[in-house]
């Protein structure tokens, strides 16, 4: 998707910046330029998520963007951190993934955003620039799972080689054992085909197998021996109402209809509620916050 970055006002950075932490150098090289090729400056980088820990609360940054996995921690773990230590310190996640699990972590460690790897330079800058203006901003790639998720929950994977996959393989793996083509694995979970090619491919490979039939005969052996799931995520809940509060508030915490930018009350707020209602869905009591006004 091609966003306009202009929709919000350039944010020249005085001083403070923004500090980078991912472990790949070439990533880190990325953001850089980008963000420097339109004014913005850059207060720090580092690989590590103990370096970071370290640095950030001294370099005191308007901006940390976070890779959500390290290889000595998580962005989420970092970002509670930062938190604990200057909470005018602002962090948005960025993955490589697309599925709600990083996308609930990021809201429930405070996080004002969530980049994804998916998107083009443009609409990243575009979503940096609303943290700096005071909004959230987490990417449009999270939206079709909220909207519409998968028909299946993730099961309680027992066959060690599904550990492998990523969630969205792994969803993509469950349409092959239901005998789907990469068209109709594409529209359940909208995604491009060719993205779907190209996950089936990486499932083949990390299951050391030849054919998609080999993998449609583990998923369903794997789904149809599986014991009934403790917790496999809000959307297996045993109390099925409950989920869409779950929904409601993750589309409440990354809409972009709010025209006035939340205060750190609302955020937090914001972010209890999403806590509260993932609450009910295990124990069916619900929560009674209120939903905040868009401003």
């Amino acid at each position: 998707m091609m966003a306009d970055p202009g929709n919000h006002p350039q944010h020249p950075l005085t001083g403070r910046g923004v500090y980078v932490l991912d472990d790949h150098e070439v990533v880190r090289r990325g953001l850089r330029q980008l963000l420097a090729s339109h004014g913005l400056s850059v207060a720090g980088e580092s690989g590590s998520a103990c370096e970071a820990v370290r640095r950030i609360p001294a370099l005191r940054p308007e901006l940390v963007i976070l890779d959500d996995d390290l290889p000595d921690g998580s962005g989420s773990d970092v970002c509670r951190a930062i938190a604990v230590a200057d909470p005018s310190i602002r962090c948005v996640l960025m993955t490589g993934d697309s599925d709600e699990t990083v996308l609930i972590d990021s809201i429930l460690a405070g996080a004002w955003g969530c980049l994804s790897k998916q998107d083009d330079s443009s609409e990243q800058l575009r979503l940096i620039r609303r943290v700096l203006a005071g909004h959230t901003a987490f990417s449009s790639q999270f939206h079709p799972a909220l909207v519409a998720p998968f028909s299946l929950p993730a099961p309680d994977v027992t066959d060690e080689r599904l550990l492998r996959l990523t969630r969205q393989e792994l969803n993509a793996a469950i349409g092959l054992g239901k005998g789907l083509s990469n068209r109709g694995i594409s529209q359940e979970m909208f995604l491009a085909e060719k993205t779907v090619k190209n996950l089936v491919s990486s499932i083949l490979m990390k299951l050391g197998m030849a054919h998609r039939t080999q993998v449609a005969v583990l998923v369903t052996t794997t789904l149809n021996h599986s014991a009934e799931p403790d917790d496999g995520g809000y959307r297996s809940s045993r109390f099925p109402d409950l989920v869409a509060e779950v929904t409601a508030a993750l589309l409440n915490c990354t809409s972009e209809a709010r025209i006035v930018p939340p205060t750190d009350t609302v955020h937090a707020g914001d972010a209890g509620r999403l806590a509260d209602a993932l609450t009910a869905t295990r124990t069916g009591r619900t929560g009674s916050r209120p939903l905040p006004s868009r401003g």
